[in-house]
């Protein structure tokens, strides 16, 4: 059986409106943005599929109208059906939108994900709640459901479904359609849910991988599964990691036979590697994974203050952000990272772990050449750009270094390391 998946990216880059109102910078984002990369981030993904093909209702730069749009799929799915037989071609379109409420001038309240079927025929909604099964849950939307309404993308001859994947109108969603990792996320979700609608394998393989990304201002980005982030000691060169999803860990040193140890906090399934800093008297930031998936951050000074028997990793480092303690402070010097220890916060590579609670997401990210505090742009201004509600520093320098999927996308300088972090490992 050969399965046609049409894409389409909801209105052009000069459709009237389809914008979101000006954030505070003066900025906007254009809807087909947002749209027309998830297309093609749907696509490289299709493409890799046995017995998938990919046909796409707009590709120009320019507008190209519904009715246009319509044909052009009818055409496709006639021109497949011949080529491969009637009763062995199955087609399906999907039309990815950004949704919006009022005016459109101004930011409200309306937020979440919701997914559009024709009214007739019961496959249509079939489609349709496959599909928005996966966006809610990958994306962690609000969910306003499945909604019956004959939209003019929707009348070819083929099942379709339209979806809305979060608010041009709310600004905390606005910001989200801006982001690459969300942008991938609901191409992840609706590959996942366009694989299970046609029962092809490969959806468990899509459906929970982390997902990387380059942000404009050219910061490294995974996220991930709370569930699938672990700890793994390897105490070998930097330039030499090949296990996929990881960056370097915490903090190091090495003896004097060149074997490596932690020099922060760091328990992992069951065993303690250090119990405190090793420039104690201070105390330390610890990120810490509970058995339930829960995530929290402290400031300890030894291991044994924890209740260990709930906890499956913790992670010593520097405290950045913890929205989640309104009595945490940045505060580098009273964490021991002062006189000896403050070349740490110099301006270099610097890797962070960062975590989003509404997501129950870890976010590693790497970010070359930025300082820990400074006059323009540094390291906390960078996290709370990024929403983390807890955000922890941990080895930075030459230790620095990020895999994907197939590469290592930034470089450490070759030496040792005790520890990497990441999932899946």
């Amino acid at each position: 059986m050969r399965h046609l998946i049409i894409l389409d990216d909801g209105h052009g880059k000069e459709t009237l409106g389809k914008r979101t109102p000006i954030f505070d910078d003066g900025s906007f984002l254009v809807e087909n943005d947002f749209n027309s990369e998830v297309i093609d981030l749907i696509y490289n993904q299709l493409k890799k599929i046995n017995d998938v093909d990919v046909a796409f209702t707009a590709e120009e730069n320019y507008d190209v109208s519904l009715a246009k749009r319509v044909e052009r799929s009818n055409q496709a799915w006639k021109e497949h059906q011949e080529h491969f037989g009637t009763a062995n071609s199955k087609c399906i379109l999907i039309s990815v939108h950004a949704n919006a409420y009022g005016s459109g001038n101004s930011f409200n309240t309306a937020k979440g994900v919701e997914t559009y079927c024709c009214t007739l025929p019961v496959e249509e909604e079939i489609l349709a709640k496959t599909i928005h099964k996966h966006l809610t849950k990958g994306t962690v939307q609000v969910d306003r459901g499945v909604q019956k309404m004959n939209f003019a993308i929707l009348r070819g001859n083929m099942t379709s479904c339209l979806v809305e994947c979060a608010f041009m109108t709310n600004e905390s969603e606005a910001k989200l359609l801006k982001q690459e990792v969300f942008r991938q996320e609901c191409a992840n979700e609706i590959v996942s849910g366009i694989l299970e609608y046609f029962n092809i394998e490969g959806v468990n393989e899509i459906k929970n991988k982390p997902v990387y990304s380059i942000t404009k201002n050219k910061t490294y980005q995974i996220a991930g599964d709370v569930k699938d982030f672990g700890v793994k000691v390897v105490n070998k060169g930097n330039r030499t990691i090949e296990e996929p999803f990881c960056v370097n860990g915490t903090f190091f040193w090495h003896d004097a036979n060149g074997n490596t140890y932690p020099t922060s906090v760091l328990y992992s399934n069951n065993k303690i590697y250090r119990a405190q800093a090793n420039h104690l008297p201070a105390p330390q930031s610890v990120f810490i994974i509970y058995k339930d998936n829960s995530v929290s951050m402290k400031l300890i000074k030894n291991i044994e203050e924890l209740d260990l028997s709930k906890i499956k990793i913790a992670i010593g480092g520097i405290g950045l952000r913890n929205a989640l303690d309104f009595n945490f402070k940045y505060n580098p010097a009273g964490e021991g990272f002062s006189s000896a220890y403050s070349d740490v916060l110099r301006k270099t590579n610097k890797t962070v772990i960062g975590y989003i609670k509404k997501e129950n997401k870890i976010y590693l990210m790497c970010r070359p050449d930025i300082s820990h505090n400074s006059a323009t742009y540094d390291l906390l201004d960078l996290v709370n750009a990024c929403d983390y509600d807890i955000a922890l520093s941990v080895d930075g320098g030459g230790s620095t270094f990020m895999n994907n999927e197939t590469d290592m996308v930034l470089k450490g300088d070759g030496r040792k390391i005790h520890n990497i972090i990441g999932f899946n490992l």
